[in-house]
């Protein structure tokens, strides 16, 4: 698969249903634990622990929320080039999962 910003919203989309299918009936999820799921699935996606993966993610996608995550969260212990790929990636598709929840469990509260 090649990445770009329409197959990166629609991984994430996806992991989004999963999380969320599997949070299915429970009444004391909230957000704040869907958030933590994305957290999970993203650290451990291909597109962030492969570093041809991450490189391919950080030239064919806008990264902007990923550069931001990688600017907030430093300094780094360890900042190569490899690293700083996996970093941004993962806070690119965090984001993109997180956003991808919201807009289903509003779709949802609105219906």
């Amino acid at each position: 698969m090649t990445i770009n910003d329409y197959t990166l919203n629609e991984y994430a989309a996806d992991i989004a249903d999963e999380i969320l299918r599997e949070c299915d009936g429970d009444r004391e999820l909230n957000r704040d634990d869907a958030i933590d799921m994305a957290h999970q699935h993203a650290d451990g996606s291909e597109w962030v622990i492969y570093y041809h993966k991450a490189h391919e993610l950080c030239q064919n996608c806008n990264t902007d929320n990923g550069e931001q995550f990688y600017e907030d969260c430093g300094p780094w212990e360890n900042p190569t080039y490899n690293n700083i790929a996996s970093t941004i990636a993962y806070g690119e598709l965090r984001a993109r999962i997180a956003q991808a929840i919201d807009a289903k469990i509003n779709e949802a509260e609105a219906a």
